[in-house]
């Protein structure tokens, strides 16, 4: 249908993956949209919601909803608080109320909207900056993502990064985002990665988490990663800090040094315990990290040498 009305698409977070591949694939929706996608969100003046719940995340505490029209398709009546209040519900089936739109415009001969009109070339042409003495966070997860193998497993922790993590690090599938992060805590996502590559033998499983995160809970299993076998490829994004704590402080002008921690060698202290390891810390070691991505053969751990003050919240 998208492509019948030429509208951009996007998706919630745990429906991420649903518009793999598509050309104007806008990603998440709601706090988590990179800037392009909300420039383009707001812009609209139609938004069709399929089986989205409209929660204040999604909208943006109704930013992207306010002023526009909404028309929200759902599956069943779901009265719930947390829904915007559209400006037309529908309750049907998902598909086929999506393809009795489409029948209708066709049938009356309707054009498509040009709203998607450039909209490919935009999103490919988005910037990567670097920064030197580090590698910046956004580039480099991207770079990282485009040596995994296109069918992979995200489990990402909790924290400052983690946005980024689900943007720069994107699954095919919903199924593929492991979400890690209800009890609003930090260092819960090592036993889940585990557990997903145990059960999933068929394409990796990819981990994101933080220094302060990882050294919580993180370090004890990486034996357990490697006794397993697991196809597993640790990315730690190690900032020397408490991401959460540290863009606090800094917001309100404060000296951000009580969030600093020590800055832990992951690599070094995983490769004691059997990973194979490479510590990234500029342009030719983030190289060595991708093609020891698309070689391995054991559990990876690759630790990303971050500076805190440029790690978006």
């Amino acid at each position: 249908m998208a492509e019948r009305i030429q509208a951009p698409l996007a998706t919630t977070l745990k429906a991420q993956g649903l518009f793999h591949g598509e050309p104007h694939n806008l990603g998440i929706c709601g706090g988590l949209s990179h800037p392009l996608a909300t420039e383009v969100i707001m812009q609209s003046d139609c938004i069709l919601a399929f089986g989205a719940s409209l929660s204040k995340h999604t909208t943006e505490e109704r930013a992207y909803t306010k002023g526009n029209r909404v028309v929200q398709i759902l599956p069943d009546i779901q009265e719930n608080a947390r829904m915007d209040v559209p400006s037309l519900r529908l309750i049907g089936d998902i598909a086929g109320t999506a393809q009795a739109f489409t029948d209708l415009l066709d049938m009356a001969e309707i054009p498509g909207s040009g709203a998607a009109d450039g909209l490919a070339e935009r999103l490919a042409a988005q910037p990567a900056p670097t920064a030197p003495g580090t590698v910046d966070m956004v580039p480099a997860l991207r770079a990282l993502n485009a040596a995994l193998p296109r069918e992979h497993v995200l489990v990402a922790d909790l924290g400052r990064f983690v946005t980024t993590a689900w943007r720069a690090l994107p699954v095919t599938r919903p199924s593929d985002l492991v979400y890690t992060c209800h009890f609003g805590a930090i260092g819960c996502a090592m036993g889940q990665a585990i557990g997903t590559a145990t059960a999933i033998t068929d394409r990796p499983t990819v981990l994101v988490a933080g220094d302060g995160g990882f050294t919580l809970s993180g370090l004890s299993e990486l034996a357990t990663a490697v006794t397993q076998k697991t196809d597993m490829v640790i990315l730690i994004c190690n900032d020397g800090s408490y991401g959460a704590e540290h863009v606090q402080f800094s917001n309100r002008a404060m000296d951000p040094s009580p969030s600093m921690i020590a800055q832990i060698d992951f690599a070094a202290a995983a490769q004691t315990l059997g990973l194979k390891t490479v510590c990234v810390s500029d342009a030719d070691s983030l190289k060595t990290a991708c093609e020891a991505i698309k070689t391995r053969d054991a559990p990876l751990l690759i630790d990303l040498r971050l500076d805190p003050i440029k790690i978006e919240m």
